[in-house]
């Protein structure tokens, strides 16, 4: 009892001394919360004129995100850290101001334009509803018919069958799940469909060959990336077994021996 209180004025002397700034969040995203949003989930906010490109200089969007927003509230998580703090000029909505630094989601942003890809930082009191890719599927018939012939949204149901005879938890991404998120329809014919496949455990090699042989047999270009407890690595790239692979972390990729176990490769 007799160090705990200098230990505590001592860090809070530290925090004082730059109010303001934005601090990684350590730990997981999802020991925040968890209902924390991560990579590739779908948010729908309630306060789009919140997000920011940069939470300590408090910069808006682009313009043209105003009318993409105003009609289509969605934005994608994107893989990056977690911030908190609070920007200098950002509207709160209607969190009380005198409550804790806020947490900042890195998010992505798409306009109907193909240049048109913005990024920046969604915070967490904006978030109406996130959608994981696990709950994507499900949504597949609450699209018109004449969607359910674009080749990446037909394969869908194929997909499942395939991915879940390997007892992984899985979700769409990319187009297909900004498509069946938000109902937008943005995927085209040309689209491919991408894959999340949750994997904390290891997966085996031989389970990813031969999973990658049945994707490949389907009527469209599959993409798909194994999602482990530290980032994500293309299915396609490890069932190749080279002994160096990419591993994409929200502090940017890393070469790594194995994607379960990390270490500097």
């Amino acid at each position: 009892m007799t160090t705990a209180a200098p230990r505590r004025r001592h860090r809070d002397s530290e925090q004082d001394e730059h109010p303001g700034r934005p601090r990684r969040v350590v730990g997981p995203v999802p020991a925040m919360d968890g209902r924390a949003p991560t990579a590739h989930d779908l948010l729908l906010l309630h306060c789009p004129s919140s997000l920011r490109q940069t939470v300590s200089g408090g910069e808006p969007m682009p313009h043209w995100t105003r009318s993409v927003l105003r009609g289509n509230p969605w934005v994608t998580v994107r893989r990056a850290p977690v911030l908190a703090g609070f920007a200098p000029d950002r509207v709160r909505c209607t969190r009380d101001a005198s409550a804790a630094p806020e947490s900042w989601v890195p998010v992505s942003l798409r306009g109907p334009r193909l240049e048109q890809r913005a990024t920046g930082y969604a915070p967490r009191s904006a978030v109406a509803v996130t959608l994981k890719p696990e709950q994507l599927p499900d949504r597949l018939e609450q699209l018109s018919p004449d969607r359910l012939l674009i080749p990446a949204l037909a394969a869908l149901p194929a997909a499942a069958e395939v991915v879940e005879g390997y007892h992984l938890s899985w979700g769409p991404i990319g187009a297909v799940g900004c498509e069946l998120a938000t109902g937008v329809p943005v995927t085209a014919s040309e689209s491919p469909l991408r894959l999340l496949l949750r994997s904390p455990l290891p997966f085996s090699r031989r389970d990813a060959l031969l999973l990658r042989r049945k994707l490949r047999k389907l009527p469209v270009w599959v993409e798909a990336d194994l999602e482990t407890r530290h980032g994500a690595v293309s299915l396609a790239e490890y069932s190749t077994s080279p002994q160096v692979l990419t591993l994409h972390t929200p502090d940017g990729p890393r070469l790594v021996g194995d994607p379960w176990f990390p270490r500097a490769a």
